[in-house]
């Protein structure tokens, strides 16, 4: 099976769109695009779908199928050779047989339609494609050790239960409205699946009260609810997000499938291929409308940069782009690996650098970075964050970026970055916001047992929570929703003193190993010194720092609609 991704239309005028309907104080603010006036500007045009149908047909195509701006199709080697203008040819690569080509191009006349095709010439060396181990139960940091007879009033210092998150970013007690219309989700990807069980349990042991994920199924994704399953991502995505939302409807988006692939240092082989299938995720997202979605999604989810394709990155930033243009806060985790792990580049040049994480890296997310410690707390040593290689630093961002180089980096540290070309200041910074991590733990059910975690996959589902509350706040006082939050969090925000600053701590990495799993990464980049501190205002660590509900929906309130 091969995809098409269309060329989209007018695509140049995305982020002025963007700008105009979250940028508070703008005419145009809140004022988001249905599915259908989003297709009528964004999307291909019937020429371009017909021209390239027929193309396909005509080169005897018999299995095709649209979805959104993309053409799905199947058919046989020796067809695909003669519609590609190119020799597929089974690689063996350690004894497994990969069909792949090295290039391909496509005629004149559809040309000017066709973005990409995939998966066509990434190669990885496979061994089997199995799906990796759960990574939240191995982590060496992100999980600790299953317990048993936890007290569900453990002081918060030494684990962190919902009431004590709710307090500490102002939710306390307050109750949204479940008819409001305000909506929650999560993404499951890699064959995660939230067991209904153990959110009960959860539920049950801290007071909430019962309620079911409603699940929806994309590209062949399985809805397992298996215990000796991959669950552990999921479980505390959904436990989470709804013990800092309920009673809103909360729906869980189980995608199926991976995407292309370059290897590097860190994941070498595509038998150790994590990255999410994210086109097919946010095609069918696209083609519902407003009124199936819920307004934020939580993706505990992100990958090394580098290891993504960059027009397929572009690609998937632009669906990002447009889910804010349908009003959606689209959540990305920054990651567990500090500065970065392999820290070396897979461009054949072998640079030392830092590592920056997709899709937090895309400007039209809202990356959550982590914290640790309680009482207060500080940056988390693991938080990723830093600059994109792919994308330009984003215009909400501007001043606040410029005062944290100015003044908040150490300046020699700063001159050392740049001698080594370690990071790209000039690019995307992240992540924006940040919430508790780990040290303590969290609390949470999986295998109808009790026991703790954490990681930025803990800060997400948090944070977009927390954004569920504001959004029925503004629903409730007949207000539209947050949209795009990144230019309310970096303008307001900043202004009104609403989110709560981290100022201390430091991110580490790029010292031979992964802090996500401990494992030692044998020839990667080794950068001495390698880190990020926290300081006054916005850092590669905590961004602009921890959420506060209370300010945040008086302000959310005062916005000019």
């Amino acid at each position: 099976m091969l995809s098409i991704g269309l060329a989209l239309e007018n695509i140049e005028h995305l982020e002025e769109r963007l700008v105009a309907v979250s940028t508070p104080g703008n005419p145009e603010y809140g004022r988001y695009l249905d599915r259908g006036e989003m297709e009528d500007f964004f999307y291909p045009s019937p020429e371009a779908y017909g021209t390239v149908i027929a193309w396909l047909q005509n080169a005897g195509v018999e299995y095709v199928s649209q979805q959104g701006a993309s053409i799905n199709f199947a058919t046989t080697i020796s067809n695909a050779n003669k519609l590609l203008d190119t020799r597929f040819a089974y690689y063996n690569v350690d004894g497994v047989q990969k069909l792949r080509t090295k290039q391909y191009s496509v005629p004149g006349e559809v040309t000017q339609y066709i973005h990409l095709i995939h998966p066509t010439t990434y190669f990885g060396k496979t061994r089997s494609h199995k799906m990796p181990e759960d990574m939240i139960m191995q982590s060496k940091i992100a999980a600790a050790p299953f317990e048993t007879n936890i007290n569900a009033a453990t002081h918060c210092s030494a684990l962190v239960t919902p009431d004590c998150f709710r307090n500490a970013y102002g939710v306390g007690h307050y109750k949204p409205d479940p008819d409001s219309g305000s909506r929650v989700a999560f993404g499951s990807f890699l064959n995660q699946s939230a067991r209904l069980d153990d959110l009960h349990l959860y539920q049950s042991t801290y007071g909430i009260p019962l309620s079911n994920f409603s699940v929806v199924t994309i590209n062949g994704g399985l809805d397992h609810q298996d215990p000796n399953g991959h669950i552990g991502e999921a479980n505390l995505d959904a436990q989470f997000e709804n013990a800092m939302s309920y009673p809103l409807p909360q729906i869980q988006y189980i995608t199926g499938g991976k995407p292309p692939f370059i290897p590097n240092l860190d994941k070498p082989t595509a038998d150790h291929n994590s990255n999410e299938p994210y086109l097919e995720y946010y095609e069918y997202l696209l083609n519902r409308t407003n009124d199936e979605l819920p307004q934020v999604i939580s993706n505990s989810y992100g990958d090394d940069e580098q290891t993504v394709p960059p027009e397929y990155a572009k690609r998937v930033c632009d669906m990002i782009g447009l889910m804010g243009l349908r009003g959606i806060t689209v959540l990305y985790s920054s990651g567990d690996t500090g500065t970065g792990a392999s820290c070396l580049s897979n461009d054949g040049k072998n640079h030392t650098e830092f590592t920056p994480a997709f899709p937090s890296t895309c400007p039209y997310t809202t990356s959550v970075g982590g914290t640790q410690s309680w009482g207060p707390e500080i940056g988390w040593r693991a938080s990723t964050g830093g600059f994109s290689n792919y994308f330009p630093r984003a215009w909400y961002q501007e001043n606040a970026v410029e005062d944290y180089l100015k003044h908040g980096i150490n300046s020699k540290a700063k001159a050392y970055y740049e001698a080594g070309g370690f990071t790209n200041f000039s690019g995307r910074a992240f992540p924006d916001i940040s919430a508790h991590s780990l040290h303590p733990n969290y609390a949470f059910f999986s295998r109808n047992r009790q026991g703790s975690t954490g990681g930025t996959s803990a800060s997400v589902p948090i944070v977009a929570g927390l954004i569920g509350l504001l959004n029925d706040v503004r629903l409730r006082a007949g207000k539209p929703t947050m949209g795009f939050i990144n230019p309310f969090l970096y303008g307001i925000m900043t202004k009104g003193g609403s989110l709560i600053d981290v100022a201390t701590g430091t991110a580490t990495g790029c010292d031979g190993t992964n802090s996500q799993t401990g494992e030692v990464l044998k020839g990667s980049g080794i950068i001495p010194y390698a880190s990020w501190n926290n300081t006054v205002g916005w850092d590669p660590v905590t961004g602009l720092g921890m959420p506060n509900f209370a300010d945040m929906a008086k302000a959310a309130l005062l916005v000019a609609d």
